[in-house]
């Protein structure tokens, strides 16, 4: 992180007054160290805007950059944890309409906050969780050659511990799968919706899986339903050891589950098949077991040219999960 002192030298370089201006305000007191390097930055908005990237990295403030095109250009580390984005490389380059539809679930008015936009509404935000930010605005350049606008997020306060007592239930049955921690299938649709809309945009392919464990009936009735739960689980953790860490997991309901992979192309889904059916096998043949676990699987593809909606591609997966449980039960007489 940039000193205070170290912030006023790179704002120097182009527009010195502003220097001299915060200096004035007590930038070198060390009790300030934050809000005085957050001072620079609005002033150096309206003259450096090559120093912001450098400059917004040294804040506590959330910060966040839309260029005169209208698009996101730069996005600090502060914001991405303020809002929970894993990395800023999320958010960079899209339209700032895009951007807000896709942080729009942080916020405890979703709607509110995808129809207004990073840049309209109240000046003080409340995220879904119960925290308070104040939003401030400065425009970067000349009023005469705007180049954009800065937008700072900072929180103005913490909910007390009962408040998020009360809150975290309410998010987890929003968006989580409580006997798994895999996102529910709300949860999913929502994430898998917004990883689509981006992949069409980069022009990225995309698999969905759909999976189910046979026998649930089976061990439920002979084991009992607790047994059942763990197997659900076992499930769980077996997919999460399959996948990567940046796909997308979800218990769908009952014993269904869904996993989107973005960059995997329909030809390399023979290659997930094959990796679910060795981890079972791997699993089963571990000693004492009370079930055998077995897991059907379908897949669907995603092209950016036809950009299908998460729903579609959910209903051709399960279709074809069906269609391979079929055939492997072979025909009945």
């Amino acid at each position: 992180m940039p000193s205070s002192s170290q912030a006023c030298q790179v704002c120097a370089e182009t527009h010195p007054e502003s220097v001299h201006s915060a200096q004035g305000r007590g930038l070198r007191d060390a009790d300030g160290g934050a809000d005085a390097t957050l001072e620079v930055l609005r002033h150096s908005a309206r003259g450096a805007t090559a120093r912001l990237q450098a400059l917004s990295q040294g804040v506590a403030a959330g910060v966040l950059f839309l260029g005169r095109e209208g698009r996101v250009d730069l996005v600090n580390r502060a914001l991405c944890r303020m809002l929970g984005v894993a990395s800023a490389a999320e958010l960079v380059g899209l339209p700032a309409a895009v951007v807000a539809q896709q942080l729009s679930d942080r916020f405890a008015d979703p709607a509110a906050f995808a129809l207004q936009g990073l840049v309209e509404g109240a000046t003080q935000l409340t995220l879904a969780d119960g925290r308070l930010l104040s939003r401030e605005l400065v425009p970067v350049g000349a009023e005469d050659e705007g180049h954009g606008m800065l937008v700072l997020l900072r929180e103005v306060s913490v909910p007390s511990p009962s408040a998020v007592a009360e809150l975290e239930p309410l998010l987890t049955v929003t968006l989580v799968d409580e006997l798994t921690g895999l996102l529910n299938r709300r949860g999913f649709l929502a994430q898998a919706s917004r990883r689509l809309r981006r992949a069409a945009q980069e022009r990225r392919p995309a698999s969905l899986f759909c999976l189910d464990v046979d026998g649930m009936k089976t061990i439920n009735d002979r084991l009992g339903h607790a047994a059942g739960d763990k197997a659900l689980q076992e499930a769980a953790a077996l997919l999460q050891h399959v996948f990567q860490d940046a796909d997308l997991l979800a218990r769908l309901g009952g014993d269904e589950f869904a996993v989107l992979s973005l960059d995997v192309t329909e030809a390399q889904q023979a290659d997930v098949f094959e990796r679910v059916t060795r981890e079972v096998a791997l699993l089963n043949a571990r000693p004492a077991r009370a079930w055998r676990l077995s897991l059907g699987i379908g897949a669907s593809s995603f092209h950016a040219a036809q950009s299908p909606l998460v729903e579609e591609l959910l209903a051709v997966a399960d279709a074809r999960l069906y269609a391979q449980k079929r055939a492997r039960q072979g025909p009945r007489d």
